[in-house]
Formats: structure tokens, sequence, C-alpha cells
């Protein structure tokens, strides 16, 4: 069974690459019968270690798009299944944002709507997609077999409802339910730029709260937090195994990509999540920790504070946090086998 993947990005971003093994998990556990021969169109293949798995270069060079990449689109009709993965990479704010949306992923876009009936984009933030271009957007999604939405505005932007449908975060889905742990005494922080730099209450609440530990989401192109998270004098830098990859001690973090809070809930932390886009509300609204999302541009340092400290020294607040995760757990397994129909409806043929 032939599959293609489009939208990668990179690895050495942690949660794009986690967003592209969540779709190879997904894409596995529905045709677990099937021998998969699976294509992955990435901006930067290189990162990902896939054995088995052909690698195409979709971000287009000073001399323009990779040969392999462009022939890949020409043979979509090669694929039984044409898979989307997750994020947010569909928009345009403003002039830079839309051209290099349409640059890289548009072309991909493009190209699977000819062959919508076996496309299936799974749960993406789509939008804002200004200057005249939500028009052309919303032809070609429209002619997908199934968009996944994962916030409320994306469904309502798009008004799209034979296709879109909302569904909560890939990574969302797979926050395990958890019993209530003692944490270490000190926070983690997890920052990065936004609009050319850290926002003034990022910076204020890393002096409330003195002595903490930093954290490296992305190390990539323009997606680099290496150099604003040691602006912030973190006692050290955690690796992605102290942090992550089954760390036994757990703790209060702080965390402004969505992806970094995620996979930190995964693992077991307690997560407060400043967030600069819409995706990030939506997720932490699913998870029922509505309380613990504010904006990353405006929040007040004070009642951030105020949440380390709560859940750094009361339990039973680290309680309440739990029995929202659990019940979040328990109401996700019917999301995911939805996903994982519309891949096989797409494979069928059958439309949503």
């Amino acid at each position: 069974m032939k599959v293609l993947i489009l939208h990668g990005y990179s690895a050495d971003n942690i949660g794009d690459g986690m967003l592209v093994t969540e779709a190879i998990e997904l894409i596995t556990a529905t045709f677990p019968a099937e021998a998969i021969d699976l294509t992955l169109c990435a901006s930067d293949p290189g990162s990902f270690d896939l054995p088995g798995v052909s690698l195409r270069r979709s971000k287009p060079s000073l001399r323009g798009y990779d040969r392999d990449y462009l022939a890949t689109l020409r043979n979509l009709d090669s694929f039984d299944l044409i898979v989307g993965v997750g994020g947010g990479y569909l928009r345009g704010g403003n002039c830079v944002e839309l051209a290099k949306a349409l640059l890289v992923h548009g072309v991909q876009l493009r190209a699977a709507s000819r062959h919508g009936a076996k496309v299936v984009y799974l749960p993406q933030s789509i939008g804002p997609l200004r200057l005249g271009s939500a028009p052309w957007f919303r032809r070609h999604l429209g002619r997908l077999s199934q968009v996944w939405a994962r916030d409320d505005r994306t469904v309502q932007e798009l008004g799209l409802p034979s296709v879109v449908r909302r569904v909560p975060d890939m990574a969302v889905l797979r926050v395990p339910a958890r019993t209530t742990q003692p944490v270490e005494a000190t926070p983690v922080y997890s920052v990065r730029n936004l609009r050319g730099g850290l926002p003034a209450p990022v910076i204020e609440l890393a002096g409330l709260v003195g002595s903490f530990d930093g954290y490296v989401q992305s190390q990539t192109g323009g997606n680099q937090d290496l150099s604003p998270m040691q602006s912030l004098n973190p006692r050290r830098i955690l690796t992605r195994g102290d942090f992550l990859n089954g760390a036994s001690a757990k703790r209060v973090v702080v965390a402004v990509r969505l992806h970094a809070a995620l996979m930190a809930l995964q693992a077991g932390h307690y997560v407060i999540h400043l967030s600069y886009e819409r995706k990030g509300f939506a997720a932490f609204e699913d998870l029922g920790l509505k309380e613990y999302v504010h904006n990353a541009f405006s929040f007040d340092p004070e009642t951030v504070h105020g949440h380390i400290d709560r859940l750094l020294n009361n339990e039973s607040a680290r309680e309440e946090y739990d029995a929202a995760v659990n019940r979040s757990a328990a109401s996700t397994d019917d999301a995911y086998k939805a996903l994982g129909a519309s891949l096989q409806d797409a494979v069928l043929g059958v439309t949503a």
C-alpha cells in the first residue's frame, strides 16, 4: 500500500517531528495487515531518521524545487492514500507568511486537491487567511475527502461543513491517564521568540520565578529557541531525555510552544501554557485545563506565578489537574478511531 505524507517540516523542531511520527503511527495502526510503502514530503527531509521511508524536499532552493519532489506531485495517482500532517502551516496573516505558505504548502495542497477523494488532512489550525487568499484555500480544501480541525475558529472560518470536522490536536489524543505525583521543587521554563523577541510578560515571569531549569523545543532555521532560552539564565538546560523520555521526577512546566506543552503533558508533568495562537487555547480547553492557558503577549505574570506556586506546593491542586486530564483521556479513543476511519474511507473512495 503506497502512502504519501505531505507538509512535513523538520524533526529538529521536536513538535513538528512528533506530528510526522503521529501520522505514521496512525497510518500503521489503521492498516495493520498492509505492507506500507511511505513517502514523506518535508521542508528539511534530512532531519528525519525514518528507515524505509522515501524522503522528498518540499522547500524550494534558489534553483527551484527538487526534481524528485515535483515528480512525486505529478504522480499522485500512484498512491493509495495521501495524508497531510497535523499542524498550523496553512496561514496567511501577512505578505511574508502567505508567500511562505503558498511556496511550500500551497503547491502540495493544490496537487492533493486534484486527487481529493483519497486525501485526509490530520488536525489543523488553518488561518488567518488574509490578503484575498481565503477563497483559494477554501476551494482546494473543499475538494479533499476530510479535513480535521483542531480548533473551533478554523471550522467557522472555513465554512466547509461537508469536509471539515472538529477533533483535538493529535498530541492531545495521546495524553494518557495519570495518577497524582509529587513534583521537583524547581520549575521548568520553555520559551521562544515571538514577533522578534521575548514578550515582556515572559521576561517578567522569569524574574518572579527566580531559579528554574530551561528546555529547548526547537533548533532549526527561524525556529531557534536556544538563544532566547539562554537569555533568561536558567539554572541548566534540560535534554530531551532528562525531560521527556521516561523522566521519573515530575515537574511544573511553563511552556510557550504548544507541542512543548503537550509533550510535557504526555510525560506526566504539570503544564501551564503561554499561547500565542488559537491552537493553544483550543488544546487546553479540550484537555479541561482552560485555567492553565494564557495569552503569551498579555498575561499577568503574578497570576501565572501563582499557578506555579499552587502546583508546586498544593497536592489538591495537582489532584484537580490530574482529574481534568483523566476525563479528557477517557474520551479520546473515539476521536482517534474517527481519524483512522477517515483514512479507511479515503482509501475506499468514500466521501465525508
